[in-house]
């Protein structure tokens, strides 16, 4: 029995699916713990800039703290990030940011980013006010059969 994607990913398990969805993560490893607010400040200036003129494909983005030292940027855009080269204010607040990263001459500052396509999603996709399963249902390509239930125990 076929089921539509919205159906199937209402299945308790991970399900495999074909979206245009990435997730951009990116690491800030400070110098010091006083660095962790003025950079959650520059962050916070930059959404708020960023709402009169929204990064176009920018589905939500999120600020991570791992500990007092280190912080993470992480985003979901529908189709491939794009990192505003082009966006002032962006460019400016990475700048300022550079002085507050920890430094080690051989290796460079303590800044690193990936990114990831979405290929797989559990059944619980709650975030608050953004609904990740309605665009994750509209945009996968991929067909589920009830039958073989496979796809939601791998």
């Amino acid at each position: 029995m076929t089921v539509t994607a919205e159906q199937g990913l209402k299945t308790p398990g991970l399900h495999e699916v074909d979206v245009p969805i990435f997730c951009a993560l990116t690491r800030f490893g400070l110098r010091r713990p006083g660095s962790l607010l003025t950079s959650y400040l520059d962050y916070r200036r930059l959404l708020n800039r960023s709402d009169d003129s929204p990064a176009e494909r920018l589905l939500r983005t999120a600020f991570l703290v791992e500990n007092a030292h280190t912080w993470y940027s992480l985003s979901i855009w529908d189709g491939r990030p794009m990192f505003s080269a082009q966006v002032r204010d962006h460019v400016d607040i990475a700048r300022r940011s550079l002085g507050r990263l920890n430094y080690e001459p051989e290796r460079g500052p303590e800044l690193w980013s990936t990114r990831w396509q979405l290929v797989g999603v559990s059944n619980n996709l709650n975030w608050d006010g953004f609904d990740l399963r309605a665009l994750v249902s509209e945009r996968d390509r991929t067909e589920r059969d009830l039958s073989d239930r496979s796809y939601a125990t791998r």
